[in-house]
C-alpha cells in the first residue's frame, strides 16, 4: 500500500500494470456483488439493480481482462505492495460507508466516487510511466473506467425525487451497552 501518489512510477511494465489492474477489477467486481446481496436483504431493490450493473459490468471488464494476462507472466504483489493510496483498490467501496437504508442517490455517488478514483489510477499510470505499452494500455483502462463514469452520471441525472431518500426502518436498529 502506499499513500504516496508518485509512487505510481513503480508501474512501468505491463505485467506488473495487469496485475493491479487484474487485482482491481476482481476486488470492484467482488465488492458490487457483496453491497448487492446486502441491499436485497434489505429489500432495497433499486440500490441492489446499481450494484448487480456494476458487478456484471467490472466482472465483463475481468473476463477481457483475465484473457489479455493468458499469456503473461504476472508478478506476485504482495497486499500491502500495491500501489493504490489506500488500503483497498480504488475502485472498492468502503463497506463503512454502506448502510442497509442507503438510497438510489447514495448508491449512484458512492460508486461514483470510486469509479473517478480508478479511472484517476489508471490516468496517473499512464502520466508517469516511460514505457509506450504501459502508457497506452493504461489510458485504455482509465477509459473504461469514464465509460461507467458516463453510466453513473446518466442513471443520477434519472433519478427521481424518490430517488434520493433511503428507506424509512419503523424499527431501527439500537445500540445496547
Amino acid at each position: 500500500m502506499s499513500d504516496d501518489p508518485q509512487n505510481l512510477d513503480a508501474i512501468n511494465t505491463l505485467p506488473v500494470l495487469l496485475a493491479h489492474a487484474l487485482a482491481m477489477e476482481s476486488e470492484a467486481a467482488e465488492r458490487y456483488g457483496e453491497l448487492a446481496d446486502q441491499m436485497e436483504v434489505h429489500r432495497r431493490t433499486a440500490v441492489a439493480a446499481i450494484f448487480r450493473r456494476l458487478e456484471q459490468a467490472e466482472k465483463a471488464h475481468l473476463g477481457d481482462l483475465t484473457e489479455m494476462c493468458g499469456k503473461v507472466e504476472l508478478p506476485h504483489i504482495a497486499p500491502w505492495d500495491f500501489k493504490w493510496r489506500h488500503s483497498e483498490s480504488p475502485e472498492v467501496i468502503d463497506f463503512t460507508k454502506v448502510h442497509y437504508q442507503l438510497s438510489v442517490r447514495e448508491a449512484i455517488l458512492l460508486a461514483f466516487e470510486h469509479e473517478r478514483r480508478a479511472a484517476e489510477f489508471y490516468a496517473g499510470i499512464a502520466q508517469s510511466a516511460t514505457d509506450p505499452d504501459v502508457q497506452k494500455l493504461a489510458r485504455e483502462f482509465a477509459a473504461e473506467e469514464q465509460e461507467h463514469i458516463g453510466w453513473l452520471e446518466t442513471w443520477l441525472a434519472e433519478c427521481g425525487p424518490g430517488d434520493a431518500q433511503g428507506a424509512e426502518d419503523p424499527d431501527p436498529p439500537l445500540c445496547q451497552e
